[in-house]
């Protein structure tokens, strides 16, 4: 009888320990979210990330240096984003310093030294910027900043450029201005 008691006296104080263990769990996050409202729930570091198409194959592949998702935000913040577009023949490789991935809009919005440069191409364009939007559903790139289009022979600048890497196609949107250099 004197072991049955011993033993319910261990299982109670295991319960109120338990208990109390778990509250105080609760209250310290609780006690995090009111202190702080905007705090990261989730942070990568060192990361590749592959998107996949409707057909089976890479649309995008997506590297960079940390990631961090905030507990208030619908989009995660990422640095020194490496960014891979495929579509069929049409490849660009784009970096950044920083960016955002919005998962309710399929985007991702990168800031600071934008650069696509075009892959597989015997002579290659490469477009800088200072901001670039992607949509990775459409496979579309758009900036409204001052972008410059530099290929062996050609240096252009326009206000603005819109890219669809489905299509192959580049858009100038305003005040382009170029220069052509002859090959000697």
């Amino acid at each position: 009888m004197k072991r049955l008691f011993s033993l319910s006296i261990i299982i109670v104080a295991a319960l109120l320990f338990w208990g109390s263990q778990t509250w105080e769990t609760k209250k310290v996050i609780t006690d995090l979210q009111n202190s702080d409202p905007h705090y990261i729930d989730v942070f990568i570091q060192d990361f590749t990330l592959t998107a996949m198409s409707e057909d089976g194959n890479p649309s995008y592949i997506l590297k960079a240096e940390r990631l961090e998702h905030y507990n208030d935000n619908n989009y995660a913040i990422v640095s020194k984003p490496d960014i891979e577009l495929k579509q069929g023949e049409q490849h660009w490789l784009i970096t950044a310093d920083s960016g955002e991935i919005d998962d309710e809009k399929q985007s991702i919005m990168l800031r600071g030294n934008v650069v696509l440069q075009q892959q597989g191409k015997p002579q290659p364009i490469q477009l800088k910027t200072e901001q670039l939007e992607i949509d990775t559903r459409q496979q579309t790139a758009k900036s409204m900043q001052t972008v410059s289009i530099i290929q062996q022979k050609f240096n252009l600048q326009s206000k603005g450029m819109i890219l669809n890497n489905a299509s192959g196609q580049l858009e100038l949107l305003n005040s382009v201005k170029g220069r052509y250099v002859q090959a000697k």
